[in-house]
């Protein structure tokens, strides 16, 4: 039996009608879905709840020309089956995101989504508003092999991080948190939290500015201009996030949040590969 699942992307665009994600015993895409399949998925059979049927058309409405995440799951035809399918798809889906996000710059969020198979009942959200104007996500084609590999060999590691307590989970936790954030003020407390949970991790008190615009711009660039220019401006930052919670006067632009939040995933991006960083080996 087929179980479907289906969630709207805002802010995701690209050169690429579609992009396969797939697995050997199941169908991931992102892909554009026309008009009558749309219909035919979400309108048919015609719910007796009007408001259902008034979000799924404002679905189709929204998504005739944008990207979704559609999903197709074989499973075997009982309830207990489909049951855990349904379960797996939307840790599935979490994953997906948080790969999409991870891999680079850029806001992306589900803003409706729907599931369907036999021995389950229809789950859906309603449309929520769109956050992705400023910053725009745009995966090229010459990405895609890129993404692929990203997904497959950092999505689980990054999945198992994130629910543990070390610095790499918290840091990944607080990474998704921001992420999802209105306020600018929030969002960069989170992401600085996540810095320090990743540099400044069982050090007393003291020197923390210095400390964390040093280890971060050593660890990811092996240039001297590079990491001459990430060490003040990340210091810059530190100052900002300590004028925040401190209730200082301070000046917030988005471009401000998007500098921590790149060094927030370009760091974890890379500790994934390296989690036990030695800073004096990497200073001499």
């Amino acid at each position: 039996m087929l179980l479907r699942y289906i969630a709207l992307l805002d802010g995701f665009a690209s050169d690429i009608d579609e992009l396969d994600l797939g697995y050997e015993d199941r169908t991931l895409k992102i892909t554009k879905i026309p008009k009558k399949e749309l219909e035919d998925f979400l309108l048919s059979p015609k719910s007796k709840f009007s408001s259902i049927n008034e979000t799924f058309e404002i679905a189709i409405a929204l998504g005739e020309e944008r990207y979704w995440v559609d999903y197709h799951y074989d499973v075997a035809d009982s309830k207990e089956a489909m049951i855990q399918a349904s379960n797996a798809v939307n840790e599935e889906m979490e994953k997906v995101i948080l790969a999409l996000r991870l891999f680079k710059e850029g806001y992306i969020h589900i803003i409706f989504d729907v599931k369907k198979g036999r021995h389950i009942a229809t789950h859906f959200s309603s449309i929520k508003g769109s956050r992705s104007r400023e910053r725009p996500y745009f995966l090229a084609r010459s990405e895609l092999a890129m993404l692929k590999d990203f997904h497959k060999g950092f999505t689980d590691i990054a999945w198992e991080k994130k629910e543990s307590k070390t610095p790499l989970g918290i840091a990944l936790n607080r990474f998704t948190d921001g992420y999802e954030r209105i306020k600018l003020e929030d969002k960069i407390i989170d992401y600085m939290i996540g810095l320090e949970a990743l540099y400044l991790r069982g050090d007393g008190m003291g020197e923390f500015t210095y400390k964390m615009a040093h280890r971060a711009s050593i660890l990811l660039s092996n240039r001297k201009k590079k990491r001459k220019q990430l060490f003040s401006k990340i210091k810059e930052s530190y100052k900002l996030r300590s004028k925040i919670v401190h209730g200082l006067n301070y000046t917030l632009s988005p471009e401000d949040v998007w500098f921590v939040e790149d060094l927030l995933r370009d760091s974890i991006r890379k500790l994934l590969k390296t989690p036990e960083p030695d800073w004096l080996n990497l200073i001499f």
